[in-house]
């Protein structure tokens, strides 16, 4: 399951080229803004990151075996259920806040807010139900 390494590599020197190049340019010419050569060493920096970021866990054996455990059907299937139901949860949550708070002085753009919530989410549901029919 290893990704796409062929980014990294060169992003790693690439980023470390930057950074040393911006280092050397911010000595080498001290009149130009610093600005400029603090966001190229930032540009490389980062870049040098995130290649490093993406080449060290695939050679940790403990990381690959949790990226195997977290992607295996049953985990996918047992975090889909609880997503649904924390969804649901949420729904009635909103709804019953929107009828709660009815009853108080509070402004109604509050009541809407929430039921506009839960109606998105009802929405969202169709929708995704009707896209997965069609998928699988």
């Amino acid at each position: 399951m290893r990704p796409n390494a062929r980014w990294p590599v060169p992003a790693v020197i690439l980023g470390a080229l930057l950074a040393g190049a911006a280092l050397w340019a911010a000595r080498a010419f001290p009149a130009a803004p610093v600005a400029l050569w603090g966001a190229i060493g930032l540009a490389g920096g980062l870049l040098l990151l995130c290649g490093l970021a993406e080449l060290l866990p695939v050679r940790d054996p403990a990381r690959r075996e949790r990226d195997r455990e977290d992607h295996d059907e049953r985990g996918a299937m047992i975090r889909d259920k609880a997503r649904a139901r924390a969804g649901d949860v949420l729904l009635w949550l909103l709804l019953f806040g929107a009828v709660y708070l009815f009853f108080f002085a509070v402004p109604k753009w509050v009541n809407l807010t929430l039921l506009g919530l839960a109606c998105v989410k009802l929405l969202l549901d169709w929708a995704f139900t009707a896209w997965y029919r069609r998928k699988f």
